[in-house]
């Protein structure tokens, strides 16, 4: 098993940041769209609501079409909501927040030409863009593809289609919309806070999970790991049958090497040496660990004795070609590695099956070195 790539603090960050836009898009959108529909909603029933308008003013547009207007969101509404769930991507996001906002400004623009009706567009348009503004503020190109086609709707009645430019109305749009952006501008820097926060804290336990689960030295597996991974392996060997192996490792006359080359050099040799045990491991969840001093340990998953005698060839060939210099050797001129492969039996306890192991390590230091032997 190889150590856990930690991450770098800005990617991480933005890694978190992408993930978080898009769990709120997926949450706040569908609230949005509900939001919507209540509005839609309202439409249909503004005629119960005389008291807010003018009852004897003329109407210049008739309100079957806004009826119309409101059926055809509803039908929109129905059609995609089979399809939202497939929307995980910033672009598709894009062109819907655009669409709803394009039918609220054709709405607006029907509303703006009829005097019954436009006392109701500025609440409506406070309304929407500020609950757009709660939805979306985590993903600003979203907001704006939704709110900007009602900004230029309200802006090109009042300026572009009026004779006189109600100077009032303006003011009020400048005003609403400098608290929008404000508000976007604040909820922003929050929403970034809080992700730098949690990815902060993330990456402060990966760094103690590293600390309590795998040697600072040479990146492996610790003996805490170890012991763990070890008894989890059995139990669940026992449980659902099958079979695995264990290589112990030792560093031959490490401690020769120590004392010729220094405990930096020492150190540097252990690094090489685990490089080499991690490039000989068959899958993803075997398991190479440092023992303790210069002895490692490898779990080979579904792995019986022949198996792990492959491996322990490959280790023997791998050390061999990293071509450590190893002066006071008695076995080579580069530093070599002795091996005690055990296979798990039903019954075995994990201080069984290291004991054996280590048995076998014993025997094959005594049988020369450079090499390995299997316990019985």
């Amino acid at each position: 098993m190889q150590t856990p790539p930690v991450l770098q603090p800005d990617h991480a960050f933005h890694t978190l940041l992408d993930h978080y836009k898009k769990a709120s898009l997926r949450t706040s959108g569908i609230w949005l769209l509900l939001a919507n529909l209540s509005f839609v909603l309202f439409l249909f029933g503004r005629h119960q609501f005389r008291v807010l308008l003018d009852p004897h003013a003329d109407v210049a547009v008739s309100g079957p079409v806004l009826d119309k207007l409101a059926l055809i969101f509803l039908v929109f509404i129905i059609l995609l909501l089979p399809v939202l769930r497939f929307i995980r991507s910033r672009t598709p996001a894009m062109v819907l927040a655009f669409l709803v906002g394009l039918y609220w400004a054709v709405v607006f623009h029907y509303m703006l030409t009829s005097d019954t009706q436009q006392q109701l567009v500025f609440p409506l348009f406070c309304m929407l863009i500020f609950t757009a503004l709660i939805a979306l503020y985590p993903t600003m190109p979203i907001l704006y593809s939704f709110t900007l086609p009602l900004w230029f709707s309200l802006f090109f009645h009042l300026i572009l289609l009026k004779a006189d430019i109600p100077v009032l109305e303006i003011v009020a749009m400048i005003v609403a919309s400098a608290l929008f952006e404000t508000a976007r501008i604040m909820l922003s820097r929050w929403f970034v806070l809080s992700v730098r926060r949690e990815c902060d804290n993330q990456l402060l336990v990966s760094k103690l999970d590293n600390l309590a689960h795998y040697d600072p030295l040479t990146g492996v597996a610790n003996r805490r790991q170890l012991d763990k991974q070890l008894q989890q392996l059995i139990a669940q060997t026992e449980r659902q049958g099958g079979i695995f192996s264990l290589i112990m490792i030792d560093v031959d006359y490490f401690k020769k090497y120590n004392d010729h080359y220094g405990h930096q050099a020492g150190d540097n040799c252990l690094v090489d040496i685990a490089k080499c045990f991690r490039q000989v491991v068959r899958q993803p969840a075997d398991l190479v660990a440092r023992y303790g001093g210069e002895e490692f340990v490898i779990l080979l998953h579904s792995a019986a004795a022949t198996d792990a005698e492959v491996v322990a060839q490959r280790i023997r060939q791998s050390v061999a070609q990293a071509a450590i210099p190893h002066a006071l050797s008695q076995v080579a001129d580069t530093v070599t590695v002795s091996q005690g492969i055990m296979q798990w039996s039903p019954g075995m306890t994990s201080l069984e099956l290291l004991q054996r192991a280590d048995s076998a390590l014993y025997d094959a230091k005594h049988a020369g070195r450079n090499g390995y032997c299997v316990g019985q």
